[in-house]
C-alpha cells in the first residue's frame, strides 16, 4: 500500500474485493430498511411513508467504503465535468426520456400493473410552505445527491467491477441497479417500483453515456422530484 492511502484500491478484475464492498453497502441498506420498518410505526408514520433511511445508510457506508479504498466520491462520478456540453445534451435527453417513459409508457403499463390506490403521503404538504421547502430539500438530497451516488455512481460501478470491468459488464450492470432502486419503491405498489426501476435504467444509461459523470444525473433527478413535489402542493 503506497504512503496516504486508506486501503486497498479496487482494481480492475478484483471480483472478490467488489463482491465485499457490494455486501457491505447493501447490508447497510437493509439495516435502513430494518430500523424503518422498526421506527415507522412507533412514529405513526404510514405505511407507504418513503424508508429515506435506506439511500442515507447506504451512502454512509458506500463513502466509508470508497475512503478505505483510498478513493473518493470523485472515482464515483461526483466531479466537474469535462464537457459542460455534452452534460447539458445529456441532462436534456435523459429529462426527455424519462418524461416520455412516464407520460406514454406507464399509462400503457397500468393497464397491466393496476397502481395503488391510496393518497400520496406526501398529500399533508399540499398549500403548506413548509411541507413544499422541507420535501423539497429531501428531494435533492435524498433523492438528487444521495441516491445518484449510490446507486449509479456505487452499485453501478461495483456490479461491474464483480462482472469483470469489461465495457460489457458496466452495460450489463445498469440493469441490476435499476432493479434495486425499484425494489426501494415498492412501498408505494409494483407500478412504482416499474416506474422506479425504468427511471434507474434511463439514469443509468446515460451514466455511461456522459462519461460516468453524476452531475446532468443529479439535475435530472432533482428536477424530476421538484416537479412531482410541487404538483402535490398546488393539488
Amino acid at each position: 500500500m503506497k504512503s496516504g492511502e486508506l486501503g486497498p484500491r479496487l482494481r480492475r478484475g478484483d471480483t472478490g474485493a467488489a463482491g465485499i464492498d457490494l455486501a457491505i453497502v447493501l447490508g447497510a441498506i437493509a439495516l435502513g430498511w430494518g430500523a424503518s420498518r422498526a421506527l415507522y410505526p412507533a412514529l405513526a408514520l404510514p405505511e407507504n411513508a418513503p424508508y429515506i433511511l435506506r439511500p442515507i445508510l447506504g451512502l454512509l457506508a458506500a463513502w466509508i467504503v470508497v475512503r478505505w479504498r483510498g478513493e473518493g466520491l470523485r472515482s464515483l462520478g461526483l466531479r466537474p465535468p469535462d464537457s459542460w456540453t455534452r452534460v447539458i445534451a445529456a441532462g436534456i435527453a435523459l429529462y426527455a426520456v424519462n418524461w416520455l417513459v412516464a407520460s406514454y409508457g406507464l399509462p400503457v403499463l397500468a393497464q397491466w400493473i393496476p397502481p395503488v390506490r391510496r393518497p400520496s403521503f406526501l398529500v399533508y404538504i399540499h398549500g403548506s410552505l413548509a411541507g413544499l421547502a422541507t420535501w423539497l430539500a429531501i428531494g435533492w438530497i435524498v433523492g438528487g445527491f444521495c441516491e445518484e451516488v449510490l446507486f449509479r455512481g456505487f452499485l453501478l460501478g461495483r456490479v461491474a467491477a464483480l462482472l469483470g470491468g469489461s465495457n460489457a459488464a458496466w452495460a450489463i450492470a445498469v440493469v441490476p441497479q435499476a432493479i434495486l432502486f425499484g425494489m426501494l419503491h415498492l412501498y408505494a405498489g409494483p407500478l412504482a417500483f416499474v416506474s422506479a426501476a425504468l427511471f434507474g435504467l434511463a439514469q443509468g444509461a446515460f451514466y455511461l453515456a456522459a462519461g460516468r459523470n453524476l452531475v446532468p444525473l443529479m439535475v435530472v433527478h432533482g428536477v424530476w422530484n421538484t416537479v412531482g413535489i410541487y404538483a402535490v402542493y398546488r393539488g
